[in-house]
């Protein structure tokens, strides 16, 4: 197989994956309640769970018209090991269980230290500095200023520690 055909087939693989995630999230949107304004709190999920499947048809587009682009070093898996990409896995693994555990911020700084450490950054500094601006900006936007539902960690509820945040 020739560099260029494995690129057409990882755009392939990345177009599939980006539409099945915009396509659950519609049908995640869809959950959310609705009201009489214009602009909803379901609007602004929805627009981005659509920008997702809109993205995902136009990279399997340009596979199919042959527009992939040139293949530049370390692209896709070719030069990967399954070390990284098992520890890749292990970091949406790990977003989930912490997630589901201790709640959003917990799993957003964590997550964000592992994501770093798999892709060579060894500065615990800049790995946790990063993880908790990253946290506190996440946390601030998203339930602060969205009022997005900021899920209790079922093993420890840390919504007590994160409320000033809010402004809750």
């Amino acid at each position: 197989m020739g560099t260029q055909d494995y690129k057409i087939k990882v755009e392939y693989g990345v177009s599939a994956v980006v539409l099945l995630i915009g396509v659950f999230f519609i049908f995640q949107a869809f959950t959310i309640e609705t009201s009489r304004e214009a602009v909803g709190p379901r609007t602004m999920p929805m627009f981005l769970a659509i920008a997702l499947v809109l993205g995902g048809l136009w990279l399997a587009l340009r596979a199919m018209t042959g527009r992939a682009g040139d293949l530049k070093d370390g692209y896709g898996f070719l030069e990967s090991d399954v070390k990284r990409i098992l520890m890749v896995v292990g970091c949406g693994v790990l977003f989930v269980i912490l997630f589901w555990g201790l709640g959003y911020f917990v799993a957003i700084i964590a997550t964000y230290i592992a994501m770093l450490y798999t892709f060579g950054v060894r500065s615990w500094g800049w790995m946790v500095g990063g993880g908790l601006v990253l946290a506190l900006i996440f946390q601030w936007l998203f339930m602060g200023i969205m009022l997005l539902n900021d899920p209790a960690g079922a093993v420890i509820d840390m919504r007590p520690f994160t409320n000033w945040i809010t402004g809750a």
